[in-house]
């Protein structure tokens, strides 16, 4: 999985709108979204969401973990405590729409961009260095449990996980032949 489909799977997601429009059931494959009365908040998926904002027949209404003191908490926890900390289901990708999508619709927009990327980089940090420990164990450690992960980091960390078990194999390979 890449950042893309990361951030297209994010799309699924319900987010709470403001309707400018006023209109019936809409039937999807997926199931029925609306009705929709202007000014009375719904529900829908994200990729809807964005779609009526791009049309300027909506508001976006962000999530509640999408404030500035929020994101500070979020912050202050992930500084304190080592494990990675428990973030809500597509938490960058869902920033990402957002940011690019609704900015006129998030309340210190710069803020709070400047915080989701302080809590992606201390999370990044904290996944490089569970990497590099498990990788100095890796005669008596044979794998590895990552929980609270993000989909995003998973995928930014594949191929860094992928390089790291090559030159493991080869460290192993070339360990084994000086030994016979």
């Amino acid at each position: 999985m890449n950042a893309r489909k990361c951030e297209f799977m994010a799309q699924n997601l319900e987010i709470e709108i403001v309707p400018r429009i006023t209109e019936r059931v809409i039937h999807l494959i997926s199931g029925d979204v609306g009705p929709f009365e202007a000014s009375i908040p719904a529900k829908v998926p994200v990729w809807m969401a964005t779609m009526l904002k791009r049309k300027h027949h909506c508001h976006i209404v962000c999530p509640e973990w999408m404030t500035v003191d929020e994101l500070k908490q979020i912050l202050a926890a992930e500084n304190e405590i080592m494990p990675l900390t428990q973030l809500p289901d597509f938490f960058f990708e869902l920033s990402h729409i957002l940011v690019r999508e609704a900015h006129d619709d998030i309340k210190d927009v710069d803020q709070v961009k400047s915080l989701i990327q302080d809590i992606y980089d201390k999370r990044e940090a904290k996944l490089r260095t569970s990497t590099l420990e498990f990788l100095s164990k890796q005669r008596s450690v044979t794998h590895a449990r990552m929980s609270a992960v993000q989909p995003i980091e998973i995928a930014g960390a594949r191929t860094t996980l992928k390089a790291c078990r090559q030159l493991s194999l080869v460290i192993r390979n070339h360990q084994q032949t000086t030994q016979h």
